[in-house]
């Protein structure tokens, strides 16, 4: 049976729910749920493995008041009441886990079960407009985004007595609940923007989090330098983070950091940040997949394969894995699957497989994935072709399993060859098995019968190395010395181009 979503009822909300269901998905992002008929719990809910993110949208029209009192009325309805509603939202999501349904009259719950309390990781997120065109005219900017000041904290932010109190600064508006993260639309554009998976998103937002809750910042005058700064720093393993006392030579531990205005508008004009967006642009094939197994499952269109009824806790597993790959990730595994489908045209080959092993990205574990490219579809009728590419796949993912025992997790995606007329993929998953004497005989007499990895590792894994910002090609072959020589000749070539 289709599962019907609301879709947003005023302009933001329509607007929210078109990011999240390009940066989450459909199947983890449901607008406007409620939790008892006319009670509306939050007005967006997205979950995707431990991650649970409560969005609270309020528009609220600047009040005619002089400032102080516009200010104190405009945060109390805009801000402060969001807080509160993802407060109780959290506490009903912790008491009744199964009464979350995606209409107002209660009759659809929502097909997806939340993770247990003790790994739960809430984040709330509140978007507040209404304000910016006196946020504008208060900075004599014309950003009108919050301005992000840590040592505020809850009613501070309405108190002018307050010594650092400045209106339209946000730092912890509820510091005994679960963080709220305070933007408005432009804000929150470019933190989707920029970090557009679940993993990125979520990285972000829990650095964001305890970065204020630390007291190690004292300021930052837009989001937008937050997320530069985050994006300009990264461990030796590419993770990023956000600057640190320590990255100051010669600042003593107890020093906060704060963030220049302009940084932003620097990354986004630097080539570094073109090789990125460029970089990242075969990774929505990885996307386009997801959205479109994603579609399958919502409108009940899932085709029968093994004789297996398709259902949604079949499909999600599979799903949720391939959702919380991050940008990068997501890269190097569509390039893997085009390159493929492209390369089996090049061979003229009838199928081509490829493995690339990653790990869980909420868990750690090893996890493979399998991508088989099948020719013939225009040889055979569709639902015969699709019965012996599904099978084809499941011998590969059990090979997969049966070869590497460290595995967790096996996904299995197919799809067709270029050359054939029209469309379809298959999506399967399967968890490491107990491997009993009569099971590995017949995984053997499959591997025997489709010809598939009939030696252990006859297919070589792909392990997955990646870099968030590509290295200059300029560079290759050059020693570090040299590498530094060239760069600090291109910066004084920008600073006079810019």
């Amino acid at each position: 049976m289709p599962i019907k979503k609301a879709v947003g009822l005023t302009p933001t909300e329509q607007h929210l729910a078109r990011l999240a269901g390009d940066t989450f998905l459909d199947l983890w992002s449901w607008p406007n749920v409620f939790k008892k008929p006319g009670k509306e719990l939050c007005d967006l809910l997205v979950v995707c493995g431990d991650d649970v993110l409560m969005f609270s949208d309020k528009q609220i029209a600047w009040p005619e008041a002089d400032f102080e009192l516009a200010w104190k009325r405009w945060y109390n309805r805009a801000i402060a009441d969001s807080a509160e509603q993802i407060r109780k939202a959290d506490l009903w999501l912790k008491r009744n886990p199964e009464a979350i349904y995606a209409d107002g009259k209660c009759e659809h719950p929502i097909p997806v079960k939340l993770p247990p309390i003790g790994q739960r990781r809430v984040h709330g997120i509140c978007v507040a407009t209404g304000g910016e065109k006196a946020a504008s005219t208060y900075f004599e900017d014309v950003d009108g985004t919050f301005m992000i000041m840590p040592h505020l904290r809850g009613k501070d932010h309405v108190n002018f007595d307050h010594p650092a109190h400045k209106a339209f600064c946000i730092g912890d508006v509820d510091p005994s609940g679960p963080f709220v993260h305070v933007f408005n639309m432009a804000s929150l554009d470019v933190v989707m923007s920029e970090f557009d998976t679940i993993t990125d998103f979520t990285k972000y937002l829990n650095a964001r989090a305890d970065l204020i809750r630390s007291g190690k910042l004292s300021f930052s005058p837009s989001e937008a330098e937050m997320v530069a700064n985050f994006l300009l720093t990264a461990e030796p393993n590419g993770e990023h983070r956000f600057p640190s006392v320590s990255d100051v030579k010669g600042a003593s531990a107890d020093m906060a950091i704060a963030f220049a205005q302009g940084e932003y508008a620097y990354l986004v004009r630097s080539p570094e940040y073109r090789r990125r967006r460029a970089a990242n642009g075969v990774s929505y094939e990885w996307d386009r997949l997801i959205g479109l197994f994603t579609h399958g499952v919502l409108n009940d269109a899932q085709f029968r394969i093994l004789d297996t009824e398709p259902t949604i806790e079949l499909a999600e597993r599979a799903l949720r894995i391939m959702a919380r790959e991050d940008r990068v990730q997501r890269r190097v595994l569509a390039e893997a699957i085009v390159g493929a489908r492209e390369a089996l045209e090049e061979q003229k080959a009838g199928r081509l497989a490829r493995i690339a092993v990653t790990r869980d990205r909420s868990t750690g574990e090893r996890v493979a994935y399998v991508f088989l490219v099948l020719a013939g579809a225009d040889e055979m009728a569709q639902e015969d072709y699709r019965r012996v590419r599904a099978a084809m796949l499941e011998t590969y993912c059990l090979a997969t399993l049966h070869d590497d025992r460290d595995l967790k997790l096996c996904v299995g995606i197919a799809v067709m060859a270029i050359s054939d007329k029209g469309e379809s993929e298959d999506l399967v998953a399967y968890p490491q098995q107990e491997w009993t004497p009569e099971f590995i005989d017949a995984l053997c007499a499959n591997r025997e019968n489709f010809e598939i990895l009939q030696r252990p590792f006859d297919l070589k894994p792909l392990n997955i190395h990646a870099s968030s910002f590509p290295p200059d090609p300029a560079f290759e072959g050059m020693t570090r010395q040299q590498r530094r020589a060239l760069e600090r000749q291109r910066a004084k070539q920008q600073r006079f181009t810019w």
